[in-house]
């Protein structure tokens, strides 16, 4: 019976290690991008400004969540452990809710990262130097080049006025020593694709992956919840120990 105890102990320790350790990482992660991408993340105020924000939060609830089953399991601590599960099941019904609610709302995402890529071409080719900047970034960060290619400039009839219906900005080709603003269409290493169709892209090469990230975590914390209540029982008939 001691053994079953001390098994089910090591592995709530182990696997809560492991959440320790990835939450300090999605809020690394989530702090590197707010600081790196928050201009390109700034297109849709309705979708993407908050995604940093989020992996933190989820970093740090992680990293809590983690330290509590820590605690509380190596303690052998029935009342934290109850808190931890509590808590747990908690997060695991908001995380299954969000997995829910990214799959029905999919398309307004994309739909609104289109608009605000759309809204930032426009003030790119009225000269509104913030909208040139962030553009600019997007473009030489994705490797892409408008919203939906180069045709976005070219046809377009303020461009080809202000400079030429064969010429793209700079951020559309490979970075030269020229200290030129736009480069030919004819250039070598032109960026093709659409930075919306880009980021669509990304998205369907790697929904598999992230499928299966989402659901492995669920299930991780499915075990932990089953486990830590299995050991608030065993604590319970040996008589817990306070902190």
């Amino acid at each position: 019976m001691g053994c079953k105890k001390n098994m089910i102990k090591l592995l709530l320790v182990v696997f809560n290690v492991i959440a320790v350790i990835i939450g300090l990482a999605l809020l690394g992660i989530g702090a590197y991008a707010k600081y790196e991408f928050g201009d390109i993340l700034s297109i849709s105020e309705s979708s993407f400004t908050s995604i940093p924000a989020m992996l933190m939060i989820i970093g740090v609830l992680i990293f809590i969540l983690g330290f509590l089953g820590c605690f509380g399991s190596f303690r052998e601590n029935r009342v934290v452990l109850i808190i931890y599960t509590i808590l747990l099941v908690l997060v695991l019904m908001g995380e299954i809710v969000a997995v829910i609610l990214s799959f029905i709302y999919k398309s307004n995402i994309l739909d609104a990262a289109e608009e605000g890529l759309e809204e930032k071409l426009k003030g790119y080719i009225d000269g509104v130097e913030d909208d040139i900047e962030v553009m600019d970034k997007i473009q030489e960060t994705l490797q892409c080049c408008g919203v939906h290619g180069p045709a976005n400039y070219t046809s377009n009839a303020k461009w080809a006025k202000k400079h030429s219906n064969t010429t793209v900005p700079a951020s559309c080709c490979p970075k030269t020593e020229s200290e030129s603003k736009t480069c030919k269409t004819t250039d070598p290493g032109l960026y093709t694709e659409g930075c919306q169709d880009v980021v669509v892209s990304a998205i369907q090469d790697n929904i598999g992956l992230i499928i299966g990230m989402k659901v492995g975590a669920i299930l991780i914390q499915v075990v932990l919840v089953c486990l830590s209540c299995v050991f608030c029982k065993r604590i319970a008939r040996d008589g817990y120990k306070e902190v």
